[in-house]
């Protein structure tokens, strides 16, 4: 029974919730406030403008990796990851090749994107990468190139 409700459709939060406790599991969350903590540090001493303007559109960043954890709590994590609730999202990009699948979702309002899933899950590699904040399109390559560094 309890397997049944946790494979239930779930949003981006409750995957993190249920699976950033794991042993192994590394989860990190910059909030508001960190972010705008180092935003004036970045603008000083950054000479590249994609760090500039990832800073100036993130408003919160959380990442949860389960490249470490045991196997079964990957294929759980994949299993409950093809059940995330995507309403209110745009698919921008999927991909599946050897087990993994990897899917990039957008949340808009307007011409503004306001949030960003990327999603990975597959045998070997479980991530999920939330950014939210004021990303125009053509700013969201930088965006994202900055956040995997």
């Amino acid at each position: 029974m309890v397997a049944g409700v946790s494979a239930q459709a779930q949003t981006p939060g409750d995957l993190f919730q249920q699976f950033k406790g794991k042993k192994n599991a590394e989860y990190v969350h910059f909030g508001r406030l960190l972010i705008s903590v180092f935003r004036p540090i970045v603008n000083h001493q950054s000479d590249d403008p994609a760090a500039r303007t990832a800073l100036r559109c993130v408003r919160s960043l959380r990442t949860l990796d389960l490249e470490d954890c045991e196997p079964e709590v990957r294929k759980q994590f994949a299993k409950v990851a093809n059940g995330l609730k995507t309403k209110g999202y745009h698919e921008m990009a999927s991909s599946c090749s050897e087990g993994e699948q990897t899917r990039v979702l957008v949340r808009l309002k307007g011409d503004t994107i306001r949030e960003v899933l990327l999603l990975s899950a597959g045998d070997d590699d479980c991530s999920l990468v939330q950014i939210k904040g004021k990303v125009k399109p053509e700013d969201l390559e930088s965006v994202v190139d900055v956040m995997k560094k």
